[in-house]
Parts: structure tokens; C-alpha cells; sequence
């Protein structure tokens, strides 16, 4: 697959979701870069805005398969990555156990309010998501390729819901918020739900497809200048780096725990398939700074003063991207053609 061919399918993959999801078209977008980066998304936002309808239109654009689960406070870990049944084979007389494969061995999986379930039956998910992979008895059980997890999160009942631990919430890249669409967008939403016309979707990917394009954003070279800006743009996010500096700035001091080293990895290969997206065989800063919302947002923690003041980590990452522009000073790039073989 050639850059040309990916900035192709990717535009008419964005299109073939628009016929169904108006209005949305910043949470596509990332959506699909989240996919084609082969990173986990958590989708929030407040109800009624079409999630479950947005993820299902995006296994049907892109010819995955396509699994959904809704998290309640009965559900046990079984229920989600399989089960071991005994067999009794009569003819033989011997037993054996035989693995089920739950729900999750998908390409694409939906998890429907995901903080619904115990912390239990969420850190379920943890070795599915880090490794694609299911352990039983020992034994190891790969999921397919490709595989993406996304999660909706109930964010208004406060009751008969349990707070995501940190070490899942690391594991996916990006946080997606969806809002409310403009006035002339839900018109058409009203329009097209109300009557009696339906909005047909095509299958324009396969998984071998899907495959293709993750393989081609790794091999998209990036300069040091700006490989060294996400780094800054991470660790300007850690309280304890500063204090050591003795450089402690005010965003940093409202910050009580930072990005981890998976946020550097979400913004580069993020930044390499939004280069792709947009024609080019190279990642700028402007790439990092436009996903570096999504990607930060939901691992930075700020403090009991910050949120008492009504604050959230939004309100740093301005700061935080100022902080990364001045640590790291602009330097001469010479481009070569080894660096960059195929330009756009």
C-alpha cells in the first residue's frame, strides 16, 4: 500500500460513516486514527449522541467483525473472555475441557458503560488489551487482527458505578469527547430518523486492509525536533520532573499524577497515520498538538485544589504544549531521501 492509497481510504472510509453520523466529524476523524494507529478508545459524552451507532458504523465501513457488551454489576470475567466446559465423548469414554471463546474475540468491540461492572470484571480486560491476547488454564488464546476495543463511560449516575483504575484508563490511547452537533447538523439527524428513507452503508475495508494501513503509519519516519516535542510535551505533564529542576510551573503544580510513557507513543504513532490522513509522508508538531487533546486528557489527574476550583486537565494542556515549545528549541532539519522516500 502506497501513501497515496491510504489517504484514498481513509477519506472515503470517513465519508461512508458520515452518511449515517452527522455532526461528528472531529470524533470520526479521531476515531479513525485511533484504528488505524492500533490503539483502544474510550468514548465519552453525555447520552443520547450516538455511540453505539457510530462504533457499529465503523465495523461496517471498515468489514470487521463486530461484538457489543453491556457492562452490568452481575457480569463476571467468563462472561467476557470465554469459558472451559467438560466434555464427555461417549464413544471413548474420555473427558476433555474445551474452551468457549467469549464475546471479546472480535475485530472490533464495543464495551457499553464500562465503569457499570466491579473492578473486578474490568481488570478482565487488562490482558486484552495491553497483549491481545486471553489466558485459561495456562493456555494462550490470540485474539484477531486487527483488534480495537472501544468503551463508553457512564459519566451522570453516581450510583451502581465504579471508578476506572488508572492502569486501564493508561491503556487507552485516546479519550474521545462527543458533543452536541450544530443546529443545522441535528436538523438533518431529525430528518434522516424521522422518516422513512434509510442511509445505506458500504463495506469499502477488510481486515487485511486494516492491517495494511496500521502497517504503513509505523513506517512513517519521524525527525527528531518533533519526536523530541511530544517527549517534552509528556514530561512537562510529570509534577516531580519540574520539582527536581526546580522549575515548577503553575499547570504543573495543579497536576497530581502525569502522562505515563504509553502518551509519547499514542502522540507519535497518532501523528503518523493524521500525516497520512493529510497527504504527507512526515509528521509536523502542528500533527502532535491537534491529537495531543484525546491523548492526554484522560491520563492527566489533577489535584483536590484544582477541582474545587472547577478545573479540569483541559485547562493545562495549553500550558503544557507552551511548556514543550520552550524546551525544545527549533532546529535545522536536513531531509534526505532515505528520510523521506515516498513525498506526497
Amino acid at each position: 500500500m502506497t501513501p497515496e492509497q491510504f489517504a484514498t481510504n481513509f477519506q472515503r472510509i470517513r465519508e461512508q460513516i458520515a452518511r449515517v453520523i452527522v455532526g461528528q466529524e472531529s470524533a470520526i476523524e479521531q476515531l479513525l486514527v485511533a484504528v488505524f494507529a492500533g490503539g483502544h478508545v474510550l468514548l465519552t459524552g453525555v447520552p443520547g449522541l450516538g455511540r453505539t451507532l457510530l462504533v457499529k458504523s465503523l465495523a461496517q465501513a471498515l468489514g470487521l467483525e463486530y461484538r457489543r457488551m453491556q457492562f452490568t454489576p452481575d457480569l463476571l470475567p467468563t462472561d467476557i473472555l470465554g469459558t472451559e466446559v467438560l466434555e464427555h465423548d461417549h464413544a471413548t469414554g474420555t473427558r476433555n475441557f474445551r474452551f468457549f471463546k467469549g464475546p471479546v474475540f472480535a475485530n472490533l468491540v464495543l464495551v457499553d458503560e464500562i465503569n457499570r461492572a466491579p473492578t473486578r470484571t474490568q481488570s478482565a480486560l487488562l490482558e486484552v488489551m495491553q497483549e491481545r491476547q486471553v489466558t485459561s488454564s495456562g493456555q494462550t488464546f490470540f485474539l484477531p487482527k486487527p483488534f480495537t476495543l472501544i468503551a463508553t463511560e457512564n459519566s451522570l449516575d453516581s450510583e451502581g458505578v465504579w471508578r476506572l483504575g488508572e492502569a486501564q484508563v493508561d491503556r487507552f490511547m485516546m479519550a474521545i469527547e462527543q458533543t452536541y452537533p450544530e443546529e443545522e447538523a441535528e436538523r438533518q439527524v431529525i430528518h434522516r430518523t424521522t422518516g422513512t428513507a434509510s442511509s445505506g452503508l458500504d463495506a469499502v475495508a477488510s481486515p487485511e486492509v486494516v492491517v495494511e494501513m496500521q502497517t504503513l503509519a509505523r513506517e512513517v519516519p519521524v525527525v527528531p525536533s518533533v519526536r523530541d516535542f511530544a517527549l517534552a510535551l509528556v514530561r512537562a505533564s510529570r509534577p516531580d520532573l519540574d520539582v527536581v529542576q526546580g522549575k515548577q510551573n503553575k499547570a504543573t503544580r495543579m497536576i497530581r499524577l502525569g502522562a505515563s510513557p504509553r502518551a509519547s507513543q499514542a502522540l507519535l504513532l497518532g501523528g503518523k497515520v493524521l500525516a497520512l490522513a493529510r497527504g504527507r509522508t512526515f509528521v509536523i508538531k502542528q500533527d502532535i498538538i491537534e491529537i495531543a487533546r484525546p491523548v492526554l486528557a484522560h491520563r492527566i489527574l489533577l489535584d483536590v485544589r484544582a477541582q474545587s476550583e472547577g478545573l479540569t486537565s483541559l485547562h493545562v494542556l495549553d500550558d503544557l504544549i507552551r511548556i514543550a515549545h520552550a524546551r525544545t528549541q527549533p532546529q535545522t532539519t536536513y531531509w534526505t531521501r532515505d528520510l523521506l522516500p515516498n513525498r506526497v
